[in-house]
């Protein structure tokens, strides 16, 4: 199994915030949120691991080469339209040329979670290869804008955006996909599609099999106060375990 990070964003709100320091090297409970991503990738099974940042944030790069991680690691580093453009970017490490294994997962940089829920959801997406695209979800909501997301009773996705606006449910940033989406991003790009959620709701309504897979807790960390939520879970998950 392969996994891409997307890690390319501004961190804007972040640095309004007066917080100088790349997003992805910004510090949860001690340790750097590209780090800890990493490290729940390697321990669900990951064998391989690519990651783009945006060209300021070459130094990125030069902390992972620190981390010591026992398997490959490729960064891209290219500044990128939207977070569909920087898949479109990892979609080359992301392959397998020979057909096999064509599974992967992909992944936000921003999107703090227990370890256990990642390793969970790479079973998960690497034994159900009946589908096509696999999509974490959750019923926490702390984002300002929120990618809403439906699913029925088996967990079939129904809805993203605004086809699933009065859902309870929002999506997670751990995506479980397979070789099937290349051509949709493909057409995505070339096409003039902005930004993953819309790339995702094309999926969708492709007819691709897209199923949620539902998730306890994650906190996505855009501001300085998100970093206080993201913390505090952690610990609350520690004192449970």
């Amino acid at each position: 199994m392969k996994a891409g990070i997307l890690a390319a964003g501004d961190g804007s709100r972040l640095a309004r915030a007066g917080i100088a320091t790349p997003k992805p090297l910004v510090k949860v409970g001690g340790i750097t949120l590209i780090e800890r991503t990493m490290r729940a990738l390697v321990e669900a099974g990951v064998e391989e691991i690519s990651f783009i940042v945006n060209d300021r944030m070459a130094c990125v790069a030069d902390a992972v080469r620190g981390f010591c991680l026992p398997v490959p690691v490729h960064p891209v580093i290219r500044t990128t339209q939207s977070s569909m453009h920087s898949l479109y970017e990892l979609a080359s490490h992301l392959r397998n040329e020979d057909g096999q294994n064509d599974r992967f997962v992909l992944c936000t940089v921003d999107s703090v979670m227990r370890t256990e829920s990642v390793c969970d959801f790479i079973h998960q997406h690497a034994t159900r290869t009946e589908l096509d695209v696999l999509l974490a979800y959750t019923d926490f909501v702390d984002d300002e804008k929120p990618l809403r997301i439906g699913v029925d009773a088996q967990n079939r996705v129904v809805g993203l955006g605004e086809s699933a606006a009065d859902s309870p449910f929002v999506t997670l940033g751990l995506y479980g996909m397979s070789a099937s989406v290349f051509p949709l991003l493909e057409r995505a790009v070339t096409s003039g599609v902005q930004r993953l959620r819309n790339f995702l709701a094309r999926v969708v309504d492709a007819g691709l099999v897209v199923h949620g897979y539902r998730i306890g807790k994650g906190v996505d960390v855009d501001r300085p106060s998100d970093v206080e939520v993201a913390e505090a879970f952690l610990l609350e998950q520690e004192g449970r375990a």
